[in-house]
Formats: structure tokens, C-alpha cells, sequence
């Protein structure tokens, strides 16, 4: 549960950094063929700490797997995923960076596995959202978020992601 501010009017406490310019959101949608993984990229920046307070993968039907990597090995992807500033005001750009095309992942630590069941709407189920938790990635790492379509037919898969950025 996050801790809550009578001064942001009872919001989160990590929006408050959305006023210095430091918090941030990503959103990536694909279409993930039956059987095929979604790879997302996480590189961390060399001087700051990375603070996921807020998940959410949804899927269009079919059931998807999904894994944090810490430190796999991979080859490196090229589709740049930007990071938007969450106040529309400040310059300041993500010292985390994303993509979305990551390949040949092995190794490293599974930090998380958890999964979303097929036809998970229709069914009365939920989306997998970490807003219980607050995910802190180290500073220049690397991660690779796994996205796998465990189902038969191709699925639309989206990713949002609210974070910010600190020195400790």
C-alpha cells in the first residue's frame, strides 16, 4: 500500500516526484504470435535507482507468462520504447531506457514469474498489476521484462508502466 500525502491530496507519495520531474511512464502495445515471447529491455542508468511503483500487463484472450530477468544473457534490442515525463513542464529525460526487441535471453535470476489466464476479462479475471509493491531495480543493471503468449492464437499484449528515479 502506498503511503498517502494530505498535501498531493491524498495521491501515492511517488507523484510527488512528478513536480521535480523525475516520475515517468512507458506504454508499449503488440500482437505476440502463439508461442512467441515479448522481451522488454530495462537498462538502468548509472547514477540513479529505478522505482516501479505501478505494473500493468493486460492481454487480449490468451494466456501470457511473464518474468523480471535480472542480469540474462541476451542479445541487445533496437526498438527504442520512449519514457514520457509525467509533468509536461520539465526537459529532464529518463536515465532508464527500454526496448522492446531484446533476443537470445538466457541465464540471469528470475525475480518474479507470475502469469495472466486466457480469456482473463471474460472471466472475471484481473490484469497483473504490482500497485501492492514497489519493484527497485539497481542502478546500471540490466533486465529484461518476458512476455510469453502461452496460448493458440496470436494476442494483443499491453505494458504500462509508472516509475520514477532517485539517487538512493
Amino acid at each position: 500500500m502506498a503511503i498517502t500525502s494530505y498535501s498531493f491530496r491524498n495521491q501515492p507519495y511517488w507523484l510527488g516526484f512528478v513536480f521535480a520531474g523525475q516520475a515517468f511512464t512507458l506504454s508499449h502495445r503488440e500482437v505476440i504470435p502463439a508461442g512467441e515471447t515479448l522481451n522488454i529491455q530495462i537498462s538502468t542508468g548509472e547514477e540513479s535507482i529505478t522505482h516501479i511503483p505501478n505494473r500493468t500487463i493486460v492481454s487480449q484472450g490468451e494466456q501470457l507468462g511473464i518474468k523480471l530477468i535480472k542480469s540474462p544473457q541476451f542479445i541487445p534490442g533496437t526498438n527504442r520504447l520512449e519514457a514520457v515525463n509525467m509533468d509536461d513542464r520539465s526537459k529532464i529525460k529518463a536515465a532508464t531506457s527500454f526496448y522492446s526487441n531484446a533476443l537470445d535471453v538466457y541465464g540471469g535470476t528470475v525475480m518474479e514469474e507470475s502469469m495472466i489466464p486466457r480469456f482473463a476479462f471474460t472471466q472475471g479475471g484481473f490484469p497483473v498489476e504490482s500497485d501492492l509493491f514497489e519493484r527497485i531495480l539497481q542502478y546500471d543493471s540490466n533486465y529484461i521484462l518476458s512476455i510469453k503468449n502461452e496460448g493458440y492464437y496470436p494476442t494483443n499484449v499491453v505494458v504500462s508502466m509508472a516509475f520514477y528515479e532517485s539517487g538512493n
